[in-house]
């Protein structure tokens, strides 16, 4: 009989890393998710915010006109800052590799303390159910057995009366 709980336990690190990773992932969708309602009506209420968005969006204009006279500036200091692009371009996804890995491996530690949190409120009731179905099934097989030997020992007799 295999122990679930031992099964999944004794499962390499590296092997359960992606299931601890995305229960981490998901409890961290839902923190954020429970914590909007509060930061909506934070923004939707701040009349500060919506002051600076509205002479934000009066400067616009003047903002486009600006940019549009800056352009041939703007397009000869791209030029100018496009010959260290590939290094600059090598340091960002050197930069992007080292938080992805570091984002994974916190994530991953978040999703096992997720799953160890869920064993303990569930596990015993897995168990159980898990306990109870091993009877079902070995019950099931009884019978099946049973009725087998039964219609065995019937078509043996009528091959004999015959």
């Amino acid at each position: 009989m295999t122990d679930v709980h031992t099964t999944e336990t004794e499962a390499p690190a590296a092997e359960r890393n992606p299931l601890y990773a995305m229960a981490g992932a998901a409890d961290a969708a839902v923190a954020t998710l429970r914590e909007l309602p509060t930061r909506v009506s934070g923004v939707v209420g701040d009349d500060e915010l919506r002051a600076d968005v509205r002479r934000r969006f009066n400067e616009l204009p003047a903002d486009v006109k600006a940019w549009r006279a800056s352009f041939p500036e703007l397009v000869l200091q791209a030029q100018g800052r496009a010959a260290d692009l590939p290094q600059r371009l090598r340091e960002r996804v050197e930069t992007a590799s080292r938080e992805a890995v570091k984002t994974y491996g916190e994530l991953s530690v978040r999703g096992e303390g997720v799953v160890e949190r869920l064993r303990g409120q569930y596990g015993p009731a897995v168990h159980t159910v898990v306990a109870n179905v091993r009877g079902y099934v070995a019950g099931a097989a009884d019978e099946v057995a049973e009725v087998t030997e039964k219609a065995a020992d019937t078509f043996s007799q009528k091959r004999k009366s015959r």
